[in-house]
């Protein structure tokens, strides 16, 4: 098992699933240094991607600014910033039918090259 890693709990994952149907706030780590949160923006629900300054991989803003923009239809509707603490946020707004926020999830993990952190594919 990778020293970085959280485990693959199905337990946490249904917890973040039932506070997103909920309207709690939620957080789910992935990592070291990568979690999913709920972060609103604008009075909007959404989710949010955020991976600490010291998980960022050296030119990892720069590969993830280019694919958003290179490929904007399949990651239209993700948004990249930096937060106050230098870390990389990829926000999305809560889709209207919850099924549909694996989808987004893998998206968002997809558009940061963190594929191998996707556990949402095939939920």
């Amino acid at each position: 098992m990778n020293a970085g890693r959280v485990p693959d709990d199905e337990r946490h994952r249904q917890a973040f699933f039932d506070s997103l149907v909920s309207g709690d706030a939620a957080h789910l780590p992935l990592c070291l240094g990568i979690a999913l949160h709920t972060r609103h923006a604008n009075a909007r629900p959404g989710l949010a991607l955020h991976i600490s300054q010291a998980a960022l991989q050296a030119g990892q803003l720069q590969r993830v600014l280019e694919r958003r923009f290179d490929q904007a239809v399949v990651f239209d509707g993700c948004y990249i910033y930096l937060d106050a603490q230098g870390a990389l946020v990829i926000w999305h707004a809560l889709p209207a039918e919850l099924q549909a926020v694996d989808q987004v999830l893998s998206r968002m993990l997809s558009l940061a090259d963190l594929d191998a952190l996707d556990g949402f594919a095939n939920r």
